[in-house]
């Protein structure tokens, strides 16, 4: 009986850091989320603005 209540305290203490650590991450406000910063290396760079074809005379 003693294991069941080592799982239950055990499942508690995670479920209340899984709560605090989500909030946490809900209320920063920077860039973006975890998975938007995850993904930033794969962004392909913004192309050159092309030169422009005009001929100044």
């Amino acid at each position: 009986m003693e294991v069941f209540a080592v799982t239950i305290f055990m499942s508690l203490v995670f479920a209340l850091l899984f709560a605090v650590l989500f909030v946490a991450e809900r209320s920063q406000r920077r860039r973006g989320c975890l998975e938007q910063d995850a993904l930033l290396p794969l962004d392909e760079p913004s192309p050159a603005p092309a030169p422009s074809k005009e001929r100044q005379s």
